[in-house]
């Protein structure tokens, strides 16, 4: 039987590019949490006063109009370097810290709207493309807002829980594609629903995406459309000038693409964008379609590459859950009608929530409250190639991506310098061919090698990855008697 307790709530966070949202488990199914002003997503804004400090959300992003040197827009696209450095309110951030801000100010929403609320903890969700790097930073974020975690949750799974939840009385065996287009980053992910007496499997079959391809993307090409069709002349303007410009510009574009979602034309009027400068035009749904057609073409690839992957046909998926707000662009539609056919999205839940929504469901599956008479099982794969650098700056794969998981492979190396005694062994993740296109997600230093000529010491790597998606890799030296085994969390 299902139960539910608000006061010690095991909690679900959508932290999302442009918006954020929290969850909790009820007797009813999952519950989104609403902040004061009965919104339930924030914009994942950060923004400096000097009176007030930091402030998170909507409010944060109209001041970013004003004053968009003191604010934060889009932290999760940094998030695969934890040590730049942002500047904000004249002293110096990492996107972990902005991003354990935004954590928190969703969690303390949460908060108050239950006197004595103390979460058993959280689950934090991230796209299924993230790097391991990136969900690493992303846990980090979450333990410096003082949350507890229970878990990393990847976006797609997430949704695909919240399928099975809204679902759960009418669920069959089906494949089925989560096509996630948010602010910042496009996940594509397909799925077998298998569903048993006694068990609800989730296994995935193919992943792909891209973490630079989302509606941020969307809005800058609409709002460089706006400045050339608007005639607006930037010459001779200060810094300040034109950051401000760019700020509202930026603003115009986005209002215009979520009403374009809806009609065919829309009207913007923005007085003074510019000194002695005003927007006034209409822009038509065709004319946004057209400035964002290169991206619709990459994700068409990318759909092909993951159906190839799954080994699937478009007719072999047979339902489609949309995920993100930018998904509500009419030409998504239309590239899923076309792509993997006719009545096939699904559209009980809705994709600013389902995330949020799959993330507390997961949470209470952890802190065993979920109350089903099911299991639930996720069967993952990995989303990147796995491997290590070599000296002349290639990429040398040991695990491939799509992989499906627990799994292992090894491989031997050898020296490239002569009589060396010591080396480091660099790790990676990512799809290129070189090092320097990909993400180093650790570095295993190796000391006490007997000095031998190059390429006379046969060093042997292990790479295995459990059904926690952690990658432990082995190191072994027979001559050197060495065997060094070090972990690292990919999720």
């Amino acid at each position: 039987m299902r139960f539910d307790n608000e006061k010690k709530p095991a909690l679900g966070i959508d932290l999302g590019t442009t918006y954020s949202a929290i969850a909790r488990w009820t007797e009813k199914g999952p519950k989104v949490y609403q902040n004061p002003r009965r919104e339930y997503t924030w914009a994942s804004v950060v923004y400096y006063d000097e009176r007030q400090g930091f402030l998170v959300g909507n409010l944060a992003a109209k001041k970013a109009l004003i004053h968009p040197e003191n604010a934060v827009i889009g932290v999760k696209r940094l998030m695969d370097d934890g040590n730049q450095k942002i500047k904000v309110g004249g002293k110096e951030y990492s996107p972990i810290d902005i991003s354990s801000i935004i954590l928190k100010d969703v969690y303390e929403y949460a908060e108050k709207t239950t006197p004595g609320f103390n979460p058993s903890g959280v689950v934090v969700t991230v796209p299924y493309y993230f790097t391991a790097l990136q969900s690493s930073n992303t846990s980090e974020a979450a333990r410096k807002a003082g949350l507890n975690v229970l878990g990393i949750i990847q976006e797609p799974i997430a949704a695909a829980l919240a399928y099975g939840v809204h679902e759960e009385e009418n669920l069959r065996d089906e494949n089925i594609m989560v096509f996630d287009l948010g602010g910042g980053t496009f996940d594509l992910t397909i799925f077998r629903l298998t569903n048993e007496p006694d068990k609800l499997s989730f296994e995935v079959l193919a992943t792909g995406g891209d973490d630079r391809l989302g509606g941020l993307d969307f809005d800058r090409e609409l709002a460089d459309y706006i400045k050339k069709k608007a005639n607006l002349n930037l010459n001779g303007l200060s810094q300040e000038d034109l950051i401000k410009a760019d700020a509202h510009i930026m603003e115009a574009a986005k209002e215009a693409k979520e009403t374009l979602s809806s009609v065919d034309f829309h009207e913007i009027i923005k007085p003074n964008v510019l000194p002695g400068q005003h927007i006034e035009l209409e822009i038509e749904r065709y004319e946004f379609e057209d400035c964002i057609q290169h991206y619709f073409s990459k994700m068409d690839m990318i759909m092909d590459d993951v159906l190839e992957k799954a080994s699937l046909s478009k007719g072999d998926v047979d339902r489609v859950i949309k995920v993100g707000g930018s998904s509500r662009i009419p030409k998504v539609d239309e590239l899923l009608e076309t792509k993997i056919g006719a009545g096939k999205v699904f559209g009980n839940i809705d994709p600013d929530l389902c995330v949020a929504e799959g993330a507390a469901v997961y949470a209470a599956y952890l802190d065993e409250r979920l109350g089903w008479n099911k299991e639930v099982e996720i069967k993952t794969a990995t989303a990147h190639a796995l491997g290590i650098g070599l000296g002349d700056g290639r990429f040398s794969v040991l695990i491939p991506s799509n992989r499906r998981t627990p799994c292992e492979a090894t491989r031997i190396f050898t020296t490239n310098v002569d009589n060396c005694d010591e080396l480091d062994i660099d790790v990676y993740q990512g799809s290129s061919k070189f090092v320097n296109n990909n993400k180093k997600i650790g570095t295993i230093n190796i000391t006490g090698l007997v000095k031998r000529p190059k390429g006379e010491l046969d060093i042997v790597i292990t790479f295995r990855i459990n059904q926690q998606q952690t990658v432990s890799v082995t190191v072994v030296q027979k001559e050197s008697k060495i065997r060094k085994i070090e972990s690292v969390k990919l999720s």
